[in-house]
């Protein structure tokens, strides 16, 4: 049977909610640095929540040094929190391969003999091998961690791959031949983190998550590299031409 939130752990929820939402305020300049933030009073107004749990989140953000309240009464925007680079998502094969050059990477596990667990209900992009090999990759920049890729290359080519994969992305290692690639594509969505994520990545059970699932074929249509990617979503951004 599943525990009932006491009140406790619901208002320790709400606060740490609060405070993201606050910190992004701040983030995007909302609450300017150096000048006052809402009441106390005006927020639990403004967002239908305990004055307590306003100020909790408010004394997170103390506690980060985004925030201080004076003694005369107010509190006031002191700095901005650490803003992480953010990475262009590849919209094309050709940007996936050269992505793989700005990003470090730490295979965490492989297996041999497995097939991708392709979404139920989601639309076979083509033929399935017999087996592929699994592996599992965490990706960094400045040693934060912002990626976790479970990726399937089809079991035949991985002795043709192998010295590569040691110091190469799996979409580096297969390259531009399009005697091996003849489709490639990718579906985008957000999705909430689990424990593996939350193992890896050290982000909150059910965090949103930037997910893109990526496939290619080859010219006899068969899967030849299936991959399922998650990111933090500060870490990435999309840009498209709305003219083409």
């Amino acid at each position: 049977m599943t525990p009932v939130p006491t009140t406790s752990q619901t208002r320790d929820k709400l606060h740490l909610q609060l405070a993201r939402l606050f910190r992004n305020k701040i983030a995007t300049g909302e609450w300017p640095v150096g000048q006052s933030i809402p009441t106390v009073e005006e927020l639990e107004a403004l967002h239908r929540v305990s004055r307590t749990t306003v100020r909790m989140a408010v004394h997170a953000l103390v506690d980060e040094g985004l925030l201080e309240t004076r003694k005369r009464g107010g509190t006031k925007v002191m700095g901005q929190p650490y803003k992480p680079p953010s990475f262009l998502l590849p919209t094309s094969w050709q940007e996936l391969v050269a992505f793989g050059e700005q990003i470090q990477q730490i295979t965490l596990h492989t297996a041999n003999d497995c097939v991708p667990p392709i979404p139920s209900g989601f639309p076979l992009p083509g033929t399935l091998a017999p087996a592929y090999v699994h592996f599992l990759r965490v990706h960094s920049h400045d040693d934060a961690r912002f990626c976790l890729s479970e990726l399937y290359l089809e079991q035949e080519l991985y002795p043709k791959l192998q010295e590569q994969l040691e110091r190469a992305t799996l979409a580096q290692a297969l390259g531009n031949d399009s005697g091996q690639i003849a489709t490639a594509r990718q579906y985008l969505s957000v999705v909430p983190a689990d424990e593996l994520i939350a193992e890896h990545l050290g982000v909150p059970l059910g965090a949103p998550l930037m997910q893109a699932l990526r496939w290619a074929c080859n010219p006899q249509g068969l899967i030849v590299y299936w991959a399922k990617v998650r990111f933090i979503s500060q870490y990435v951004h999309m840009e498209m031409d709305l003219l083409k």
